[in-house]
C-alpha cells in the first residue's frame, strides 16, 4: 500500500490536471510498472487522490507611477549636473606633443574634478579631427579602439586634433575640454651596417692659411762671364758662448785659480 501511495505521489504532477477535471484516477499494471489514467481501462482500479493545495494570492498594492518631469524641471536638472563639474582637461596626449604608435593604438588620459558621476549615467566621449569615436568611456584612462580608423591607417608624422567632453545618458554635453593637437609618429629601426675593418689614418699635410700662397723658389744668381764665380756662403757660426777675457797676471803673484767650466791655460 505504501509503495502504491509513493507511486501515486510521484505521478501526482502529471495526474493533477486530470484530477481537477475528474474526481478519480485509474491505475493499471503495465509492462514497466503501474500506469495512471483518467479513463478506466480493462483491469484498472480507481485511485482516490487528496485534494490539491491551493494558495490564495496575496494582494499587492501598486506604487503610484512617478509624475513625468516638465521640460523646465528636466532642463534645471541638466544645468545642475553640468554645474557640478569644475574642470575637465586632456592630460595626454599633450598639446603640441607627439605620440609614437605604428598601429595608431594610443592612450588618452583625462583629468576631471570632481569624479565622474557614474550613478547619474554620465560618461566621457572623444572625437578625433571632428569625427566622434562610437564608444563611451567611464574611466579617465582608456585606449582609442583600432576600429575607429577602419582599414586605412592615417599617414605618419601628421597632426591630429583630439576633443573630449562629458555627456549625460541622453547624449547632452555637460562640459567640454580644451582640444589639443598632437603628432602621430611611426617608429622605425635603422638597418645594421656590416662590420668593416678599420682603415689606417690618412696623413694630412699642413696647408698654408687661407688667402696665402707658398713663396716661389729663389732664382739662381746670375754670373757674369768676365767675373769669378761667387764665394760660397759661410756656414753659420756655432752658438757657443765666447770665453771670458784672460786675466792679467803680476809676475810677483801666484797664478789665479782656474774657473769652473773653462779649461785652465
Amino acid at each position: 500500500m505504501n509503495a502504491r501511495l509513493l507511486l501515486a505521489g510521484c505521478c501526482l504532477p502529471f495526474a493533477l490536471p486530470a484530477a481537477l477535471v475528474a474526481d478519480e484516477v485509474f491505475v493499471t499494471r503495465g509492462a514497466n510498472g503501474p500506469v495512471f489514467s483518467d479513463r478506466p481501462q480493462p483491469g484498472a482500479r480507481p485511485v482516490t487522490l487528496p485534494p490539491p493545495n491551493v494558495v490564495e494570492p496575496v494582494p499587492v498594492s501598486r506604487a503610484p507611477a512617478p509624475a513625468s518631469a516638465t521640460p523646465g524641471e528636466a532642463a534645471g536638472k541638466r544645468e545642475a549636473a553640468a554645474a557640478s563639474y569644475r574642470r575637465l582637461a586632456i592630460t595626454f596626449p599633450e598639446d603640441g606633443g607627439a605620440v609614437v604608435a605604428n598601429t595608431v593604438l594610443f592612450e588618452v588620459r583625462l583629468a576631471v574634478e570632481p569624479r565622474l558621476q557614474l550613478g547619474e549615467g554620465h560618461a566621457f566621449v572623444v572625437a578625433i579631427n571632428g569625427r566622434q569615436v562610437e564608444q563611451r568611456f567611464t574611466a579617465s584612462e582608456f585606449m582609442i579602439p583600432p576600429e575607429f580608423w577602419g582599414d586605412t591607417l592615417p599617414p605618419p608624422n601628421q597632426f591630429h586634433q583630439l576633443d573630449a567632453a562629458i555627456v549625460d545618458p541622453s547624449g547632452r554635453v555637460l562640459l567640454r575640454a580644451r582640444p589639443v593637437s598632437f603628432q602621430l609618429r611611426h617608429a622605425s629601426i635603422a638597418p645594421r651596417r656590416p662590420w668593416q675593418r678599420p682603415q689606417p689614418p690618412v696623413e694630412v699635410k699642413p696647408r698654408p692659411p687661407a688667402g696665402l700662397q707658398p713663396s716661389p723658389p729663389l732664382p739662381s744668381p746670375l754670373v757674369h762671364p768676365g767675373l769669378p764665380p761667387p764665394m760660397p756662403s759661410a756656414p753659420p757660426l756655432a752658438t757657443r758662448p765666447a770665453p771670458p777675457p784672460s786675466a792679467v797676471v803680476d809676475p810677483g803673484l801666484p797664478p789665479p785659480m782656474p774657473q769652473t767650466g773653462w779649461p785652465s791655460r
